[in-house]
Formats: C-alpha cells, structure tokens, sequence
C-alpha cells in the first residue's frame, strides 16, 4: 500500500479552526461530547477534507469542494460526477496510526448508500488524544491519506460498537491507492 504523508502547515490549521468555530453553532451534536470536544471532533473532519483539497490541487485534479456551515453539505468532493466522502481519524504517537482501521459510521452508511456516494478516503491526523477526545491543534503537523474504499463496499466489513456508535472497521491493507482513485 502507498499511504501518502501530507505535511499540515500553519495556514491548514488556521483554516481548518476558523471554520470548526463557525460549524459548530450548526451541528448536530450526534455523541453528546463536551463543547471542547465536540470542536475537536469537528476540527478533526475539517483538517481531514483540507489535506484532501491541497492533495488534490498538487495533483492538479479537477474537483468540485464543499466545506461550509450553516447547512449541510451534499457533498465533501466531487471527482468527474463521483461523490467522495472523506472520513478522518486523529491519532497522538508516530506511527500509531498503523494500528488503526479505516472507519465508517454505521448510520451515514446508509444516508451514503441512498445518496449514492461512490467512495470514502481515509485519512489519520496526528494530534488527537483519544482517552480525552480532544486535538491539540498545534500538533497536527502530519496528515496519512491511507487510501479509499467503494461506498457499497463497507457493509462487507465487521461492524463494531465504538464510543461514537457502531461503525465498520476496515483493514488499512483493505484500502487502495488514492491515486488510483484520480485516475
């Protein structure tokens, strides 16, 4: 497998905090987390799509983007009609982000299936402390693109009870190369 490690600059994360701080007042709060961490969770999936956009650009992939707040998005990317999904995962220690799975709420699978989604692209953010549920922004200095799987594949994963709900979990072996998926 060819994960792809992405730098994360001073300017991703500024972004990626200014816009969790304006989301926030609009999202739904789904696992009943303390204002705290439900703005880490929120900056967690922000900094996930802005690794995912600087890839795409310096590839020069032609896509269509949607990160706002105040409504839902129909969509995280657009590539050639296909609807990507990206779903990120923080992680504190080098290199434990290899221990991990691919993960995949169990609910927004089927919001996904009927929206016909084609795929979702996981990527690991270093700089979360999952014992306390909370990012340490500051840290997030590196970004793992691990790869993507078929929205209609997921369901052929075990499903597990996870603090945030259930959810498949998908082998990272499991994954392809996201620059399979550009071309």
């Amino acid at each position: 497998m060819n994960f792809k490690e992405i730098s994360i600059g001073a300017n991703i994360r500024d972004v990626a905090v200014e816009h969790s701080k304006n989301r926030i007042r609009y999202e739904y709060d789904r696992f009943n987390l303390n204002t705290e961490q439900r703005l880490s969770m929120i900056t967690l999936g922000t900094l996930g799509q802005l690794v995912l956009q600087n890839y795409l650009e310096c590839k020069e992939v032609d896509f269509d983007f949607q990160l706002q707040f105040g409504k839902y998005d129909d969509f995280d990317f657009s590539i050639n009609n296909q609807i990507i999904e990206v779903k990120c995962s923080g992680y504190k220690k080098i290199d434990e982000w290899k221990s991990l799975h691919g993960i995949y709420n169990a609910s927004q699978l089927e919001n996904a299936l009927l929206k016909n989604f084609y795929c979702s692209v996981q990527i690991f953010v270093n700089g979360y402390d999952k014992v306390n549920k909370l990012l340490n922004v500051k840290n997030c200095t590196t970004a793992i693109i691990a790869g993507w799987i078929k929205i209609n594949e997921i369901k052929n994963f075990p499903k597990k009870f996870l603090p945030f709900g259930p959810a498949y979990l998908i082998p990272l072996d499991q994954l392809k190369d996201v620059d399979l998926l550009l071309s």
